[in-house]
């Protein structure tokens, strides 16, 4: 029996967090590690998945969506009349779901490949892919801006808006550093938080917001000029606006500052929402001693595809 194998890639943003959910601009861009969806069709009714996270056993007629599987449980949902037979799925990873890279968006999109090959017998088109894609987050999570699953698809570095629309892509990517704090808040949580201000604030965060997505558009010059020292400027701007949403923590702090101190790093600003995670910079990081992760990704231009098929 032939499998079908998708990959999708992790991503990170750019610039643009926070305030994407408020109709700005934002960056966001694949990296080179991924996430493998593998769907191998069964004679019977039950649907099996593994991966790091865990195991589950369910039928067609007992779809599963808890966590930590809400996501794929979602997408299952979505397509679960026109399932024609349970199936095996096996998820692997690059990367571990404890430092972002929008895993949750390269298993959703991953999975969502892999069920409409199956059932259609052809790979979808991306438009679609995205569409449905954004639809499911917002629905499991009750919000999103979908950029994460925007560059999951699509690949490169995307500037992106929430309608969802691509406004534009870029295969020439500069070169980055990705350091890891060593704890995230999830995105749901800062979200909130940041929201919570907003709404204490309501004209001061529409200002904040406005001067985020400007911020991103120097970003996007910067991209069509393959100019890296303005991208590594305006990412260093973008960082004094996070700071002003109230999500950059301590140890966040430390590590952008020592980053844009280093002589090869062009800028470096928080990318995710904030409270933990990721800190990204443009250029190479000088060798240190620190107590945090580096993270070896560099950007990718490929988005999901499908992999050679499996066979059992």
């Amino acid at each position: 029996m032939t499998g079908i194998a998708v990959s999708a890639p992790g991503t990170l943003m750019v610039a643009g967090e926070h305030a994407v959910l408020h109709g700005a601009h934002a960056l966001v861009a694949a990296v080179d590690q991924r996430v493998t969806v593998t769907l191998m069709p069964r004679a019977d009714d039950r649907i099996s998945i593994r991966s790091a996270l865990g195991t589950r056993e369910m039928t067609l007629a007992t779809i599963d969506a808890s966590r930590p599987f809400h996501f794929l449980g979602a997408v299952l949902r979505r397509h679960q009349e026109d399932l024609p037979s349970g199936f095996d799925l096996t998820i692997d990873s690059d990367f571990p779901a404890d430092v972002g890279l929008g895993s949750s968006s390269a298993v959703t999109v991953g999975a969502l490949a892999a069920v409409k090959t199956w059932l259609t017998g052809s790979f979808p088109d991306r438009d679609t892919l995205m569409r449905d894609g954004v639809s499911l987050i917002r629905e499991v999570q009750g919000m999103g801006s979908g950029a994460d699953i925007a560059a999951a698809v699509w690949g490169g570095m995307l500037l992106y808006k929430a309608t969802p629309e691509v406004v534009s892509r870029y295969d020439d990517l500069p070169p980055i550093a990705l350091v890891y704090a060593g704890y995230k808040t999830p995105t749901p949580d800062v979200v909130r938080m940041v929201d919570h201000r907003r709404q204490q604030s309501e004209d001061a965060f529409r200002s904040l917001f406005d001067r985020i997505d400007t911020a991103v558009l120097f970003a996007n010059a910067a991209m069509k000029a393959k100019d890296w020292k303005l991208l590594g400027t305006t990412l260093n701007a973008g960082q004094q606006l996070m700071v002003k949403l109230g999500v950059c923590d301590d140890a966040l702090g430390e590590i952008v500052s020592r980053m844009q101190s280093m002589p090869h790093i062009l800028g470096a600003k928080i990318s995710g929402s904030g409270l933990g995670d990721c800190v990204l910079g443009i250029g190479a990081l000088n060798a240190v001693e620190w107590a945090y992760r580096e993270i070896p990704v560099v950007l990718s231009p490929i988005g999901v595809q499908l992999e050679g098929p499996e066979e059992r």
